[in-house]
């Protein structure tokens, strides 16, 4: 049976459907950025609140850049519903169909369109999934990369913008001349998200649209996210689970843990549903719960996933279970990362760490490493470096992470026992590649700054690694730092 609307009364008990009408609802939400991640999370909260009568606003998807247009022309045969197929860590599972996405657009495609709903007054909240690279920022810069094709385009030419800066500036500089607010909010795993994108957006507007940027300090809200639900990407076999299990046919599914957290910053400037109804933390500050989710959960992802690929591990639940990997991440690297986190309000710190360790041994998930270790320098620059100067600044004892950081370099030099290089998925793979024999070189490179009082003495400490890792090997490397 095709998951869509006609058969939605069909479906079984055993599956959670849409219990609103679709058909009525308003559309004030735009997402820029369609990917398995913002639906297995946003959507599902938003999925929450409509079918318990809460709000009764559907959303509008935007693509940026090219999509699978076979995977979209499926999408609309099912109206736009989809599901998503979660699981704990004990087998237990749900199947629930999501049904907030009320159309769809491609701005390489139909820009009229995108443009159209992000300048619409209809519109009151702006969400993005972009990935960090999507932003064009350079962190280490605070500052747009104007040396982006994309943004040199957007800023010099009249047409249709490239990037999501683009797109989100001309919007605003049209809903400057009707003085229409809007709240946009960045859903991405990056530090301050929402001050990162008010500056990029500022920093372009202030050299194309200067009239607008008084409007926009003043009038726009840009509130910040923490958002948390392991999303692998989809595979055959899971389509195939769906069909088997509930006889359903969903050619657009999602796979992911049953766990899901999402803190946001109270700052909105127009009306927006009530995401706290449906389990969202509604907070002041928004910065303890982001670094401790970015540095605990996506460093220690990174953490494990070199050594543990290089150890002829694939999958991260077998990484997680392994005592080498397991003890280095959980009794070594979350500790001295933990020294580095403010403290959480409401958060019991080490049964945090130990829920980690539960999610990343979840079977069901079957999350690859490769998934991992892909944009290792866009990751590692805040999950890892940005803690590990701060320990070091304070005098903290960081030699696990600096092994991290040694065993990432190790990664880039790597042969395994048939003479093959490890897969490198990395926006700076070029650069690195070219100075992984040089720890200094590559540690700047990476984003640990030369100037940094501590800089020579972590290239010591990385080259005396890469020296051990070179002649004994990743698990022996392990088994001596841990005493096991």
């Amino acid at each position: 049976m095709l998951v869509c609307n006609k058969n939605l009364s069909s479906i079984g008990n055993k599956v959670h459907v849409p219990a609103y009408d679709r058909s009525k609802l308003d559309v004030s939400i735009v997402h820029i950025g369609m990917g398995h991640f913002h639906r297995s999370h946003f959507l599902t909260y938003l999925d929450d609140l409509l079918g318990r009568g809460l709000a009764n606003t559907g959303v509008f998807e935007a693509d940026i850049v090219p999509a699978d247009t076979k995977y979209i022309s499926d999408f609309r045969k099912q109206d736009y519903l989809y599901s998503v197929l979660s699981f704990a860590p004990d087998g237990s599972r749900e199947l629930r169909i999501n049904g907030p996405i009320a159309g769809y657009a491609n701005l390489t495609e139909d820009p009229a369109s995108v443009m159209d709903h992000l300048c619409s007054p209809e519109t009151k909240l702006i969400t993005l999934t972009i990935t960090e690279k999507g932003y064009c920022y350079k962190d280490d810069l605070g500052s747009l990369d104007w040396s982006d094709k994309g943004i040199i385009h957007d800023l010099n030419e009249d047409g249709q913008p490239l990037t999501a800066v683009g797109c989100l500036s001309a919007a605003l500089h049209e809903r400057f001349l009707d003085k229409s607010p809007v709240t946009i909010m960045s859903c991405d795993n990056v530090p301050e998200n929402g001050k990162m994108l008010r500056e990029c957006i500022l920093q372009f507007c202030r050299r194309k649209y200067p009239e607008c940027v008084s409007w926009i300090e003043e009038s726009i809200s840009f509130p910040c996210t923490m958002v948390d639900r392991i999303t692998p990407g989809t595979e055959k076999s899971d389509i195939q689970f769906i069909e088997d299990e509930y006889g359903l046919e969903d050619r657009c599914p999602i796979r992911c843990e049953a766990f899901m957290q999402w803190v946001i910053e109270d700052d909105f400037c127009t009306e927006v549903p009530d995401f706290a109804k449906a389990g969202a933390l509604l907070v002041e500050d928004v910065r303890p719960y982001e670094l401790m989710k970015i540095r605990l959960l996506n460093g220690s992802h990174s953490a494990l996933s070199y050594p543990s690929y290089m150890m002829g591990l694939r999958m991260v639940h077998d990484a997680a279970e392994d005592k080498l990997i397991k003890t280095f991440i959980r009794e070594r690297y979350m500790e001295d990362i933990s020294r580095t986190l403010p403290e959480v309000p409401g958060v019991d710190i080490e049964a945090y760490k130990d829920q980690l360790i539960e999610r990343f041994s979840n079977h069901h998930i079957a999350d690859t490493l490769l998934r991992l270790a892909s944009d290792g320098s866009k990751k590692i620059a805040n999950a890892i470096i940005r803690p590990l100067e701060e320990g070091l600044a304070a005098g903290l004892d960081m030699d696990s992470v600096i092994l991290a950081l040694s065993m990432w370099e190790y990664y880039f030099i790597f042969h395994d026992s048939d003479g093959k290089p490890m897969p490198i998925d990395d926006p700076k793979a070029d650069i690195l590649l070219g100075v992984a024999d040089n720890p200094s070189e590559f540690l700047n490179a990476a984003g640990l700054s030369d100037k940094d009082p501590a800089f020579e003495k972590v290239s010591a400490d990385v080259g005396g690694y890469l020296l051990k890792l070179r002649e004994y090997g990743v698990e022996k490397v392990l088994s001596s730092f841990l005493c096991i």
